[in-house]
């Protein structure tokens, strides 16, 4: 996503027509900000995203810090600060959905699957885990949907991608989080992120796992079923989705994201996704 050095976006959410949900926002900082002061937040259900950096928050006299790639909810009416901390350098998304309001169903859900997932939001909360690259890519996308043309079609969209976005919360709430496999991959992702503007090699991987290379690649393969180049290409694919409907040429994309070369990155693009990045940006341009 290409923002700029310090930004914070804030959406109300009903203006768009989505139900039952409030506010969507997204800050990238380069330096600390003044700390949250202690506020709540009347039947609404709150989800953080920490993508990178840190963040602190404080409710009930606990402290609740988290990393990069963590995820924590916020329950209704929950008085919450950031305690003695500033909101601090790094990325973070938040989205709030509106806990009981029985005119209005949640993106259009029935009203048992409404009620199914906002009760497992909130049995999931007050507790931080590890969050994984499919939601920065769905809130991405969300980011980017919001304010397009095609107002139909938009808020269609953006509902499905909310819905996606709590069904991912859910599925990684119910991990286990404490296993050493998981930690492991966590680190993996974690790196990928903070280089994902580069080449990244396998070695660096396997270094950063204390392990050989060879052990790295078979043990990597089985954790997550492809080989771990593989899996850093189809990363930077979903960041490029992002970025070509944001930067000048698909050779800036192909560069930025530290392919070798924009052919390379083109045949890499097609195989991952059926598109040529050119059809893929024209087929986005004709939606909005």
């Amino acid at each position: 996503m290409n923002t700029k050095p310090d930004e914070r976006l804030v959406y109300f959410l009903p203006d768009y027509g989505i139900n039952r949900c409030l506010q969507f926002g997204y800050y990238k900082y380069s330096k600390v900000r003044p700390q949250l002061s202690l506020h709540q937040h009347s039947n609404v259900i709150e989800i953080c995203f920490c993508i990178k950096g840190e963040q602190h928050y404080e409710m009930d006299n606990q402290l609740f810090r988290l990393h990069g790639n963590d995820i924590l909810i916020i329950p209704p009416d929950e008085k919450h600060s950031t305690g003695d901390f500033p909101e601090d350098k790094g990325e973070l998304f938040w989205l709030q959905i509106v806990y009981s309001d029985y005119k209005d169903k949640l993106c259009n859900l029935p009203n048992d699957q409404s009620d199914y997932l906002l009760e497992e939001l909130i049995k999931n909360s007050k507790r931080v885990f590890k969050g994984a690259f499919q939601i920065k890519f769905i809130l991405e996308k969300l980011l980017n949907e919001i304010g397009t043309s095609d107002q139909i079609l938009s808020k269609i969209t953006i509902d499905q991608l909310i819905v996606q976005v709590l069904l991912e919360v859910l599925h990684l709430s119910k991990r286990k989080q404490d296993s050493s496999p998981l930690k492991k991959l966590n680190v993996i992702d974690n790196y990928i992120l903070e280089n994902m503007y580069r080449i990244i090699y396998v070695d660096e991987l396997a270094d950063i796992s204390k392990v050989s290379v060879g052990y790295f690649k078979s043990w990597f393969k089985k954790m997550v079923g492809i080989p771990p180049k593989e899996y850093v290409n189809r990363v930077k694919i979903e960041q490029s989705k992002i970025d070509l409907l944001k930067k000048d040429t698909i050779t800036t994309v192909a560069f930025d994201l530290g392919f070798s070369s924009s052919q390379y990155f083109s045949t890499t693009f097609k195989k991952y996704t059926g598109y040529t990045p050119k059809s893929y940006i024209s087929s986005k341009s004709n939606v909005s």
